[in-house]
């Protein structure tokens, strides 16, 4: 069937009655307007849809729209002259009309223009008293710039997201850590470590129970490096997503999965390039990570997620666990190469209740800290602090930092007291303790006297600890051995 050709001149002949009170109007809006009849012929257009369609008047006026709504080069309807309209430039589709034509219903769509532009459409039908179709109305919005900025928005976040993950994960050696204390013989030792391996570029092996310091230590090494004016980059293995592991550590090639950025994304060894990378908890890395990170050790080379070719890297890598990594090896959960590649340079923190000296500086340190944060004059009584060296300290530095920030934010005296600390620390004991003294106590107590004496040397060990506050000065002043010294203070606590 051959349909009715039409020209412009019939158009403008049958609704030129029309167009004299529509143009001025039509004119000036800043959305392009089209005016379809009721068997999808335009016939109306505005200056800003020929702007947005890309195609002049000559090209649309008189076309059914289902002819111009092309898919995948394909037209919905056959016309004589297809082909000639097909190669006109600006053709386009996701055209609303032939949809109001079969549901009379108003109708939203995105079209897209073989130039590449974006258009949001809303048309709508004006029906006759029948209820019929006489004209349709379509709206048409440029949405390509809108896309344009969501898209750079959401490469800032992503840019904003990678900086506030830099920054919070980046150290300098500027910043000063209040829990680097340095007074008992098993940390002097561990400095001494420092210093040696902190001149090398050596992977290292940070060992000690949770809380010890092992990120204060890798920074310790980190600033007596060659790469001290780079960047330290902090990771904690056991706070990243297991589906993340990989592309928060490598990062991803553009395109790599849906969602990603489509720039792709640096991942931290990329992050650390030139500097240090500071792997927390790396016992906790399953498997396929740790193969991947062997090869980082041996290769220097990293593989983004979804790319084909590796990247070079220059980093060194500290790295920390709380895992007995030989056990681990023993029973299959951690990989045997791997464990060799790291182990070679180890240092070992010990815990806190086994270097005693360094607890009441910690809390000096930690109180002048917070107090200066917090705008406080807070002070711990000699009885208070007594609890602090009885204390065994699982958590060690890192529950005493904590329990010491809660106390100075929390109180509202300037001394604290027994009382004032948690039960953990023993406080029920600790009054009647100090109000009797052990020779007091002792012929009520049924204890032998090697006991007794034992709990009055304890007694009096801890008050000098308390004044002098380190374990060799008491050990000089008593003219004792300091293991003797650290010997009777722990035995003391049984």
């Amino acid at each position: 069937m051959i349909e009715k050709k039409y020209e412009v001149d019939d158009f403008k002949e049958k609704y030129g009655h029309l167009f004299g009170h529509l143009d001025s109007i039509f004119n000036v809006l800043h959305e392009g307007v089209c005016v379809s009849n009721a068997e999808g012929v335009i016939i109306k257009m505005n200056p800003m849809y020929e702007r947005l369609s890309g195609l002049a008047p000559e090209a649309l006026l008189g076309k059914k729209v289902s002819y111009l709504n092309s898919k995948d080069g394909v037209f919905d309807e056959a016309e004589p002259n297809a082909e000639q309209v097909e190669k006109q430039e600006g053709i386009f589709m996701g055209a609303v009309s032939p949809l109001i034509l079969k549901s009379k219903r108003p109708a939203n769509s995105i079209q897209t223009t073989t130039g590449g532009r974006k258009n949001l459409l809303h048309g709508y039908p004006l029906l006759s008293s029948e209820g019929e179709i006489e004209l349709i109305i379509t709206f048409i919005r440029d949405i390509s710039h809108l896309t344009l900025f969501k898209e750079q928005m959401a490469t800032h976040k992503d840019i904003l997201s990678a900086f506030q993950s830099t920054s919070s994960n980046v150290y300098t050696d500027q910043q000063a850590d209040p829990s680097l204390i340095i007074e008992s013989p098993k940390m002097k030792k561990v400095l001494g470590q420092v210093d040696k391996i902190g001149k090398t570029d050596a992977t290292v092996l940070i060992l000690g129970a949770t809380g010890v310091g092992k990120g204060v230590v890798a920074r310790q090494i980190h600033s007596r490096s060659k790469r001290a004016d780079k960047v330290f980059f902090y990771a904690d293995c056991t706070t990243i997503p297991d589906s993340l592991v990989e592309s928060e550590l490598f990062g991803y090639a553009p395109g790599a999965f849906s969602g990603a950025n489509r720039e792709g994304k640096k991942g931290y060894f990329e992050m650390a390039n030139n500097g240090t990378i500071f792997l927390d908890e790396i016992g906790e890395l399953s498997p396929p990570m740790q193969a991947k990170l062997l090869r980082v050790i041996e290769d220097q080379e990293i593989m983004q997620v979804g790319s084909n070719s590796p990247k070079k890297v220059n980093v060194r890598i500290i790295a920390a666990t709380n895992v007995d990594l030989e056990d681990a090896v023993a029973k299959g959960n951690f990989r045997q190469d791997l464990y060799y590649r790291l182990h070679v340079s180890v240092v070992k923190i010990p815990q806190l209740r086994d270097r005693v000296e360094d607890i009441l500086p910690l809390v000096s340190r930690f109180v002048q800290s917070y107090n200066s944060k917090y705008k406080k004059k807070i002070a711990f009584s000699e009885q208070a602090l007594i609890l602090f060296l009885n204390h065994s300290w699982p958590g060690n530095v890192r529950e005493l930092q904590n329990l010491v920030q809660g106390i100075i934010i929390a109180h509202e005296t300037d001394v604290v007291e027994p009382e004032d600390l948690p039960t953990l620390l023993g406080r029920e004991n600790i009054r009647s303790s100090c109000r009797k003294s052990v020779l007091t106590q002792a012929t009520h107590s049924g204890q032998s006297l090697k006991d007794i004496v034992n709990a009055f040397e304890y007694e009096i060990l801890q008050h000098a600890m308390l004044e002098h506050g380190s374990m060799t000065k008491v050990a000089k002043l008593f003219k004792l051995n300091r293991s003797t010294v650290s010997r009777k203070l722990q035995g003391g606590k049984n």
